[in-house]
């Protein structure tokens, strides 16, 4: 591994942003180090007052010497202002030391990146020189081991009031990190590792997210990495899996996975009610369902008029009625406990309640390629992880699985 130092040596008093905050937010490798050395006021004041006086007296003798004049009258302005801060504003005096180590494997790539950083630096009007000959010394001083040589300090001193210390700040770096987050990746620009809990709703509106990539840039990998995560945290999680392509990641997670189409022999009865449908404290278990049922019988029978949809509502409460089952919540419950699957209607039990139209337009989820919708549920759905794979539905169908699903 090769080094490289940069010194600080100079850089323009009046900052409206941080110092430093372009190289930290880069992907450069760097060691940075900063010391400060706070300074006596009481000495810093004497010094200051003594040196005014001197200089006063050299503004009036230099004549026509304009360089000198100038030089002379900013050293005169700056001492005036130092000496007010301190005594007015109460600002501390400090003596401020920077120095910037990076290192590669490869010598050209140390080249250019000593390159970048110091036109990264010069943006700013920040002066930086190479530390030829003090490259161990400025590496002692970006170690921990707070060595900072003479040999260094000398170039680098420059003094600097406290207020203007926020301008050094150095932990500015773009981070994103949830406490309770996944690791999702890393930030291209500096590096940083990036953990996010989508959950989090105190900072988050909703865990809504888009994945975005070429073809094979490893998008369904990277979904299945969080699908593994947020499954190591217990987390429900329910998956449309259109390609058949989550399947063993189910089976290995001992998550419940529903095949949904004619070969499948895993079932989903549309009519069963379950006790998780409401939440504690509400009740109306039947007039939910039978909501949600319509919706799913408007996609069957297509523009249903006011007329039919109040027949079908009839028929659906017969045919809950047939099984013992009424407004009243009570009659969900056998012997204290929630009734089982198999005590609720199917849909051939609705068929039944129906007039000849609508049996026509249900006939094949009865008898015909969509008789799966026609069963008992007979997986678990109280599991964490249930993915429904729709690869059989087709084009034409996927719409009842779906509604189904959700």
């Amino acid at each position: 591994m090769y080094y490289s130092g940069l010194l600080i040596v100079n850089y323009i008093r009046e900052q409206d942003d941080l110092l430093l905050k372009s190289i930290i937010d880069s992907n450069i490798n760097i060691y940075l180090s900063m010391y400060y050395e706070k300074q006596d006021n009481y000495k810093v004041i004497k010094d200051l007052t003594y040196n005014i006086g001197n200089v006063k007296v050299d503004l009036e003798k230099i004549g026509e010497n304009r360089q000198d004049a100038d030089i002379a009258a900013f050293t005169y302005n700056d001492a005036k202002y130092i000496r007010k801060e301190i005594q007015i504003n109460n600002e501390e005096l400090y003596f401020l030391y920077m120095y910037i180590v990076t290192f590669s494997k490869d010598k050209e790539e140390l080249e250019y990146n000593l390159n970048k950083l110091e036109g990264m630096l010069r943006s700013k009007g920040i002066q930086t020189k190479r530390a030829y000959f003090r490259e161990e010394q400025t590496y002692l001083a970006c170690i921990p081991f707070m060595q900072n040589s003479v040999d260094v300090k000398e170039i680098t001193k420059r003094n600097v009031l406290s207020n203007s210390l926020v301008c050094t700040y150095p932990f500015i770096s773009s981070a994103i990190f949830d406490e309770d987050g996944i690791f999702i990746g890393e930030n291209i620009y500096n590096n940083s590792l990036i953990f996010i809990n989508r959950y989090d709703t105190n900072k988050y509106k909703n865990a809504n997210m888009c994945i975005f990539g070429t073809s094979g840039a490893g998008k369904s990998f990277f979904t299945k990495l969080m699908i593994l995560r947020y499954a190591l945290f217990g987390l429900e999680q329910y998956i449309i899996d259109p390609d058949r392509e989550y399947t063993n990641l189910g089976k290995n997670l001992n998550g419940t996975v529903i095949k949904l189409g004619p070969s499948s022999n895993t079932y989903i009865n549309i009519l069963d009610i379950r006790e998780e449908s409401l939440e504690e404290e509400q009740n109306g278990y039947l007039a939910t369902k039978i909501g949600k049922l319509l919706g799913f019988f408007n996609l069957v029978f297509e523009n249903i008029q006011e007329e039919e949809k109040t027949s079908l509502e009839e028929a659906i409460i017969n045919t809950y009625k047939e099984k013992g089952i009424t407004f009243d919540d009570k009659t969900l419950y056998k012997k204290g406990k929630f009734k089982r699957t198999e005590d609720m209607p199917i849909l051939e039990d609705l068929y039944k309640n129906l007039n000849k139209k609508m049996q026509n337009k249900l006939f094949p989820f009865i008898f015909g390629h969509m008789s799966f919708f026609n069963k008992h549920t007979n997986v678990k759905l109280d599991n964490n992880l249930i993915i429904a794979d729709i690869y059989e539905l087709g084009e034409e169908n996927i719409k009842y699985g779906m509604y189904r699903i959700c």
